[in-house]
């Protein structure tokens, strides 16, 4: 399939001129190179500006070539950060070819060119060229405007959640140093704990609260989930607190450090739901989104960011080809007698890679293909996260048939006989690799006298 590939993408090239880009941030770098693979004159450079991208670039082009017409010429650009992205949108608009070439090929081209892995503008724009003409290139495309701002959504909302992750994990780190036993009673990121931390920090603060008037309140905010015995508890291990003795300006400092966390927080999940609501919104109009949310697991969120994802559901033909995209195909070693370990290359898109994990996660609890395929993995060894991994090719190949025959998730009636099998012999390996509970010293001594 990847020969095929391959040789359509040289097809594409063939007896064409291949102009390569090295984009940088004020300056790209670019050399001519013609179907033989010859390159043409001097590499040059022009500014990332509008004068350089309409005078500077065909000025230099014109003392190469005599010609420049869109069909016999095609513009190869590296996808260096987002360097690229401005220019391969001017090129594709003026009608010229556009390809698109991974950093990692010209990284692997380098020491083919001179034997050494010396890196120059000039020589990584004539790597780009040469690259593009043996196939190892991708055709730049543009979607429409419903697909491109879901993907720019779904973009945003993945920086939204690390953010959020990373102000929750320094939260996590101020009571470590104050009050370590907070976050074993109450988790840091529970409404409730967030309330009671923008009025108390330090243990001596949590002994003189009012419990009586504070339990009414967290008992609303958690739903009847905490209440008097958790207040209770933190003021029990507040009295026995292993945090450090801080002195009047380090409790400033740390008040001050606290509350900027937690309204980068409150800030974050404000802006993560007007991103979800907008992401789900546009989403659901795709006929895509109905489909996919039929399978038990795949909730309106994860369905419209995978959506979001993959932009074009339809340009796929093979589920493989998804699972390339998020980096999750794998890397086989294998040369004569040799077979070495399979690992997931983990090239590709990450957030797919994990939007995928957490849709695989969700279905192989629910959904019996998806189960099926988790249980045989577990029977041989328990490893849940590798397991879930491994399931992520079944999911898509559902997907991929919803998406062939156009219709929505149905249960198939044959394979619920295996499943029923499978959860019998997982349910009795559990119970056998489950540790008996042992006896105490002292309950010994008790029932030996």
């Amino acid at each position: 399939m990847n020969h095929l590939r391959l040789q359509r993408n040289r097809e594409l090239l063939a007896s064409k001129i291949v102009i390569g880009i090295d984009p940088a941030k004020d300056k790209h770098q670019a050399a001519v190179v013609d179907a033989q693979g010859n390159q043409r004159g001097a590499s040059f450079s022009f500014p990332v500006s509008a004068a350089g991208y309409s005078e500077t670039l065909w000025r230099n082009i014109a003392k190469v070539l005599p010609t420049c017409n869109a069909p016999d010429v095609v513009f190869a650009i590296e996808t260096a950060c987002n360097l690229w992205d401005t220019l391969a949108f001017f090129l594709f608009s003026r009608g010229y070819t556009v390809v698109l070439v991974s950093p990692l090929s010209t990284h692997h081209a380098r020491p083919i060119m001179s034997m050494e892995f010396s890196r120059t503008d000039p020589k990584d724009a004539f790597l780009v060229a040469t690259v593009a003409q043996r196939g190892a290139f991708q055709l730049y495309e543009r979607f429409p405007a419903e697909q491109s701002a879901m993907h720019q959504l779904a973009i945003t909302y993945d920086k939204l959640r690390k953010d959020l992750a990373q102000n929750r994990a320094r939260v996590h780190a101020v009571l470590d140093r104050v009050f370590p036993e907070f976050p074993r009673i109450l988790l840091p990121q529970r409404n409730s704990a967030v309330y009671l931390l923008t009025k108390y920090l330090f243990p001596d603060e949590f002994l003189a609260m009012d419990i009586h008037s504070e339990a009414q309140v967290i008992s609303q905010i958690s739903r009847r989930q905490c209440g008097r015995s958790t207040l209770e508890a933190l003021q029990k291990a507040a009295t026995t607190s292993i945090g450090l003795v801080r002195r009047s300006d380090e409790r400033l400092a740390d008040r001050l450090s606290l509350d900027a966390f937690l309204a980068l927080i409150e800030r974050a999940e404000l802006q993560i739901n007007r991103v979800l609501e907008e992401l789900v919104l546009r989403a659901q109009e795709l006929p895509q989104f109905e489909r996919l949310t039929s399978l038990s697991g795949v909730g309106k969120r994860l369905a419209a960011l995978f959506l979001a994802e993959v932009q074009d559901l339809s340009r796929f033909t093979h589920y493989k080809h998804i699972e390339k995209l998020a980096g999750l195909n794998l890397r086989l070693f294998d040369s004569g007698r040799y077979s070495g370990t399979r690992h997931i290359s983990s090239i590709g898109n990450s957030r797919l890679r994990w939007i995928l994990y957490k849709m695989a996660e969700e279905t192989a609890r629910r959904v019996p293909e998806v189960r099926v395929k988790y249980l045989r993995r577990q029977l041989k060894r328990r490893k849940h996260v590798k397991n879930v991994i491994a399931s992520i090719p079944q999911l898509l190949q559902l997907i991929m048939a919803m998406e062939k025959h156009q219709r929505c998730y149905q249960v198939q009636p044959e394979i619920m006989k295996e499943l029923n099998e499978l959860e019998v012999r997982y349910e009795a390996l559990k119970v056998a690799r489950t540790p008996a509970p042992q006896n105490s010293p002292r309950r010994a001594g008790k029932t030996a006298a």
